[in-house]
């Protein structure tokens, strides 16, 4: 079997390890004001981490290793990151709704205003009597109401109406996430989603080989539609929608046991999954469709995040994605995978191909997530009895989305090309990063190749502005995640989107408060003036 880096030559590609660079100098403070003593311990302690783990004193680039990022992540708890307790000046603030919404019309205001109002109780209904708004009354909503819906959450139906939008972020800083979002409705679902089909998650109706590969084509328009409108963005593809579920599940299931034969990590990262009988079985298909997605990204430059789902489809989800990082991350971070933080087992997973990647020599890059399939796994587990994959309490996920954000922050830190993408409505979380990257040194602008390497952040169109807009006027890489499709096709997306983030949108009165003072601000300004 030919080794990785010969099919990185065969590709035209270096195939050695990630060149070394100095820790990149900060150009300017972050809510700190003046970096303190404490900074400057912390950024020492990543030094000092990257240096114990280095193969050898005569490496060029420091190598990670589990053990010693576990040792360097305590270090790094969120309270160690914490900003002084006397009062400081911060040069910016998510609270300033003027910065915020300057791109927007007083419409829109008034229009996200009352959408995200709807959606507050519409989380409540949904709580108390889950599918109703979907069965009961958006057969009967007005269209209009339906369209302003659409129109706050979606970036149009094809690449003319989404062009605009994208113009408009780039010009408040901000890039794109294409995501293709239209999805068969629960009732349309083939033989492999009939057994979930009750989910909340997002999941492909599988019909036919063929309509698998009608989604790639879709996915590869949605990449030629990224490299057109939004350069530097990314493109998100679902494994579902490019084979049968049930295959999926079949290959996960003989991972998952492959796993459990194993003594430890270090067995699991050294193990080639791929010689068991499912790689060929029941991956076949779903492989091919991944690397024709996979090619056309590298290309034309275009970063490709495979999206993560369901527990009984990551297995082989988590090696599939790592099987095309393997073979196109020679460059630059180009392909992410996704972790969802809410699993039990998330952050040993991320140590391990995090170390991977090290030891091979690609680029690492990822997105982290707190995950929107809770209720489902959840009741699968209790359903078929075996202990839950989820943190027991909402404040246990939080914590292990820190300390995961904390353990990719600390393996970029030497200066490492790797790509991070912090994908989170919570403020708390963004804030812990962004003071985080301040003391280790790690810089806001992309770094590598065509700058597909760093820090990012990013947030679902219609939601969060004051978060992404003000990142991207600071100049970090903030991101809007921008579904588009057909109106009929996307719908039943944003009403399982509504229903896994149910809990986020009972908590947007910040937001909805300051769209209101925003209106009442400009209000009072137009009656002075006139």
């Amino acid at each position: 079997m030919a080794t990785w880096a010969k099919a990185a030559t065969r590709l035209g590609r270096r195939a050695g390890p990630p060149p070394a660079s100095s820790t990149p100098s900060t150009s300017s403070t972050i809510f700190l004001g003046a970096r303190s003593d404490l900074a400057g311990r912390l950024a020492s302690s990543a030094s000092s981490s990257a240096a114990a783990a280095a193969s050898s004193s005569s490496s060029s680039s420091a190598t990670f290793d589990a053990g010693v990022a576990s040792e360097a992540l305590g270090r790094l708890r969120p309270e160690a990151l914490a900003p002084p307790a006397t009062p400081h000046s911060a040069p910016f603030m998510f609270e300033d709704a003027t910065k915020a919404f300057s791109h927007r019309s007083t419409f829109e205001l008034a229009r996200a205003w009352f959408v995200l109002t709807a959606c507050k109780g519409y989380s409540a209904v949904e709580r108390l009597k889950p599918g109703v708004v979907e069965k009961v009354a958006l057969p009967y909503a007005p269209k209009r109401l339906v369209r302003s819906f659409y129109n706050h959450f979606v970036a149009g139906e094809n690449e003319r109406e989404i062009a605009p939008v994208v113009a408009r972020l780039r010009k408040q800083g901000v890039r794109g996430i294409l995501d293709y979002a239209a999805e068969a409705k629960p009732s349309e679902a083939g033989r492999s989603l009939s057994r979930s089909s009750s989910s909340l998650g997002r999941e492909y109706a599988y019909q036919s080989e063929r309509a698998c590969s009608m989604n790639t084509k879709v996915f590869l328009k949605a990449i030629d539609t990224v490299k057109s409108v939004t350069p530097q963005g990314f493109a998100a593809v679902k494994a579902t929608a490019l084979g049968d579920p049930a295959q999926l599940e079949r290959a996960s299931r003989d991972i998952a046991a492959a796993r459990r034969g194993m003594a430890d990590a270090a067995d699991a990262s050294s193990f080639d999954f791929r010689s068991l009988d499912c790689w060929e079985r029941d991956l076949k298909p779903i492989r091919k469709r991944l690397r024709s997605l996979a090619k056309r990204a590298f290309a034309l430059n275009v970063g490709l995040m495979v999206d993560a789902e369901h527990t009984f489809y990551q297995p082989a989800i988590d090696l599939l994605t790592l099987e095309l990082q393997r073979e196109f991350n020679w460059d630059a971070p180009l392909i992410l995978s996704t972790y969802q933080c809410y699993l039990k087992d998330s952050r040993a997973r991320l140590t391990e191909a995090m170390a991977l990647s090290q030891r091979e020599g690609w680029h690492f890059g990822t997105k982290l997530v707190r995950g929107a399939y809770m209720k489902l796994e959840r009741e699968r587990a209790q359903r078929m009895g075996y202990p839950s994959p989820i943190h027991d309490t909402y404040e246990d996920t939080s914590k292990n989305y820190d300390a995961c954000l904390d353990l990719v922050l600390q393996f970029m830190a030497p200066g490492r090309l790797a790509r991070l993408m912090v994908a989170t409505h919570n403020r708390s979380s963004i804030e812990h990063v962004v003071r985080s990257m301040e003391a280790l040194g790690i810089p806001r602008e992309g770094t590598g190749f065509a700058a597909r390497g760093g820090v990012s952040f990013a947030q679902l169109l219609g939601m969060a502005d004051n978060i992404t807009f003000t990142l991207g006027h600071e100049k970090f890489q903030a991101f809007k995640y921008l579904p588009y499709g057909p109106l009929d096709e996307v719908m039943p997306y944003l009403l399982r989107r509504a229903q896994e983030n149910s809990e986020m949108l009972a908590k947007v009165d910040e937001e909805r408060a300051l769209l209101m003072s925003e209106i009442a601000r400009r209000g009072k300004s137009l009656l002075m003036t006139a």
